[in-house]
């Protein structure tokens, strides 16, 4: 097996340059090698062990422990009589709404918990409130956990990876536990359970279900699935962008003919809602929501058992891949992370209070969001954007005031362009469905040259690519950096992006695959939508990066990259990978007259991505860190 002589490292007792590099490149190389042997390349999960992975939710259904989990068919909830007193003397029966909490794991600024409460207070009806968190195996597991019966987002994964690490679960179930808190102080609470989410509500008999509408196709097969199965009505909110769905394509102001309007290149997106939307301000403050919740919750009517529940990640049905894996990385490893990322959404709050007030940090971001080294050199909001902690009204609304206490500039205009890029890409994935998927995106603007087949190495790049180990520093560093952490920088995201798609020609949708992964700011408008765009597959320009140029304007003393590498100066560092060179060639109609998107799209190669005099707009940041969105548009 390729397991790059492990075992020889495991032996040898030579420098301590030496040892880090064994327990860094031990860390990543030998979780390749135990997943990488079913299909002969490196990130092959197998799929003997991806079927008993996606079992694993149904070994763990009858665990006495887990009152959180469905256990089988029948009702994990039990039911008190829910009475309540009216003016007649006499009782009635409440019905029940359920909040179904998806991507929305916040109180503050949250529509769909607006709606909810809404919905209560203006019913002729007695209603109940119930806050529920699912924590559903088929977002952990392999990708063919999932049934495509009724929808097609890709045919069969490509590397049979797990759905989720277990860091990203661990930051996830932080952010559940800390919404679980937050609702207990407004006097309320968080039911959390575990199994098919359709399973769970429709055992929790429910007379209406709200939850935020998504825009990719799992998601919103799930919803299709629930509206089937649910006994009630299931009511979808729009939520969790900075320009609100309808202010954009039903109000007749931006786009006449709606969603079919979206254009495929974000500077015409961005300059229409700049000119034509504003962004809603946030809503329901904490008194606002304490009065409503108070009203409306009714905890004795789910047993005392059931609502104190509280998971831990032994709980979590993640895959035996991503647990072998997450074990297999030193404990004790000397690198400390840019940053050290917790869950929830006190946290995110906390964060934007020190981005903004406490450092002036925003001031600067335009300067320094390239940066790769330090904590304040970006927001690092992506992954409380990505699982909604906090909203991107709220971000924008406290720039906004920030501008007014203290100062307005190119930085703190460029944090709301980023969230813009982040609204682009989830329209974009409404708008296009299954396409983002698909190894030919929705087009390319000229001709791609072919992609590599597997008789020519494409698996034994692949896998040099994930262990960080392409010879090339600025791709194995982020590569190292995105293993151990879970994250990596905008810039990084970019450049490891390009080589992967454009410079190796391996299918873009491997590497997509391994950021779904691996990312805690993972979400897939933003992933896929990014991936497909750094592939050349969006109807526009190919921005091919120059890695040697790259490197040595973002990391030109090498202090990053020494940091993941530090075998970089010695002998035992590998040499880089003989690549085919691979021609891009513009269409006619783009060489003519720019194309159908206008002047300056075409191939743009070597130059790292920089725009023509004549078109000076904000670049795409291929891959967003900060506002998530992998995960985040670009936002770092």
């Amino acid at each position: 097996s390729r397991s790059l002589k492990m075992s020889v490292w495991h032996q040898t007792n030579h420098t301590n340059t030496r040892r880090e590099f064994v327990i860094i490149t031990a860390s990543i190389s030998s979780l390749s090698a135990s997943f990488l042997r079913s299909r002969g390349f490196g990130v092959a999960f197998s799929v003997k062990r991806s079927s008993r992975a996606s079992s694993l939710y149904s070994r763990r259904e009858h665990r006495t422990r887990s009152t959180g989990v469905v256990k089988g068919v029948s009702r994990s909830i039990h039911m008190s009589p829910a009475v309540s007193n009216v003016d007649d003397g006499k009782t009635k029966k409440k019905k029940r709404v359920i909040l179904w909490h998806r991507n929305d794991l916040r109180v503050r600024d949250n529509l769909t918990l607006k709606e909810a409460l809404t919905f209560c207070s203006e019913s002729s009806e007695l209603y109940e409130l119930v806050p529920t968190y699912i924590f559903d195996p088929r977002w952990f597991l392999s990708d063919d956990a999932f049934d495509r019966s009724d929808q097609k987002r890709r045919e069969k994964s490509l590397t049979n990876a797990p759905k989720c690490s277990q860091r990203r679960a661990e930051f996830l179930l932080e952010s559940v536990l800390d919404l679980k808190e937050r609702y207990k102080r407004l006097g309320s609470d968080l039911l959390i359970k575990i199994g098919k989410s359709e399973d769970v509500l429709d055992a929790l008999d429910a007379d209406v279900v709200v939850c935020s509408r998504e825009v990719c196709e799992d998601e919103r097969a799930l919803e299709r699935k629930v509206k089937r199965k649910a006994k009630g009505e299931l009511k979808l909110v729009w939520d969790n962008t900075l320009y609100h769905y309808e202010d954009v394509f039903e109000s007749g102001n931006c786009y006449q003919n709606g969603l079919n309007d979206l254009p495929t290149q974000f500077t015409q997106f961005k300059n229409k809602v700049e000119s034509k939307v504003s962004v809603r301000k946030p809503i329901l403050n904490d008194a606002e929501l304490s009065d409503g919740l108070k009203k409306f919750s009714s905890p004795s009517n789910v047993s005392e058992e059931e609502m104190q529940f509280v998971p831990t990640i032994e709980d979590i049905p993640l895959s035996d891949d991503a647990r072998q894996m997450h074990a297999a990385i030193p404990k004790d490893n000397s690198i400390t992370p840019v940053y050290s990322f917790k869950g929830g959404e006190s946290e995110a709050l906390k964060r934007v209070q020190r981005y903004l007030y406490e450092t002036d940090a925003v001031a600067t971001y335009f300067d320094t969001r390239n940066g790769m080294l330090e904590d304040l050199e970006s927001t690092k909001l992506a992954p409380y954007l990505a699982l909604g902690c906090i909203s991107p009204r709220f971000i924008e609304n406290e720039i906004r005031k920030y501008e007014k206490e203290r100062v307005e500039n190119k930085s703190t205009y460029w944090v709301i362009f980023e969230l813009t890029w982040r609204d682009f890409y989830r329209f974009f994935a409404l708008r296009h469905g299954a396409k983002i998927f698909k190894l030919d995106g929705i087009g390319s603007n000229g001709k791609m040259p072919p992609w590599t087949a597997e008789h020519e190495g494409r698996d034994e790049i692949f896998e040099k690519w994930i262990s960080g180990t392409t010879g090339y520093p600025l791709i194995d560093a982020n590569m190292r950096e995105l293993k151990l952490t879970g994250w990596m920088s905008n810039r990084g995201r970019q450049n490891v992006a390009s080589w992967l798609a454009l410079d190796a020609r391996i299918d873009w949708r491997m590497g997509a695959e391994w950021f779904e992964f691996l990312l805690l700011d993972y979400d897939p408008a933003s992933n896929w939508g990014n991936w497909v765009a750094a592939a050349g597959l969006t109807r526009g320009r190919v921005n091919k990066f120059n890695i040697p140029k790259q490197t040595k304007d973002y990391d030109p003393q090498m202090k990053y990259c020494r940091k993941f590498i530090p075998e970089l100066d010695s002998k035992d560092y590998p040499r880089p990978v003989q690549l085919k060179k691979f021609a891009f060639e513009e269409s006619s109609s783009s060489r003519n007259n720019g194309g159908r998107n206008g002047p300056g799209r075409g191939t743009t190669n070597g130059r790292g991505g920089r725009r023509g005099k004549q078109n000076r707009q904000p670049r795409n940041n291929a891959f967003y860190d900060d506002d998530r969105q992998n995960g985040g548009g670009g936002f770092s």
